[in-house]
């Protein structure tokens, strides 16, 4: 088998968004933006059901004129 590769998960994760050479100049800024990334997607709750939609759908009021064209 061939040679296993170690990568931290910024590594990974900067290789998915195709910011590798992003990484290479900037590792503490990819750093930051990975730990920014999980703060936020950790701060919504998930519904109990998946499909539920997160608020009602809206629909755009019509005029009591009616249309113009």
């Amino acid at each position: 088998m061939g040679a296993t590769i170690s990568m931290t998960e910024e590594e990974i994760l900067a290789r998915a968004a195709g910011f590798t050479a992003g990484l290479k100049a900037h590792p503490k800024e990819v750093a930051d933006a990975v730990a920014s990334a999980r703060r936020m997607a950790g701060a919504f709750t998930r519904p109990a059901d998946e499909t539920a939609e997160p608020m009602p759908a809206y629909a755009a009021p019509t005029s009591a004129k009616g249309s113009r064209a």
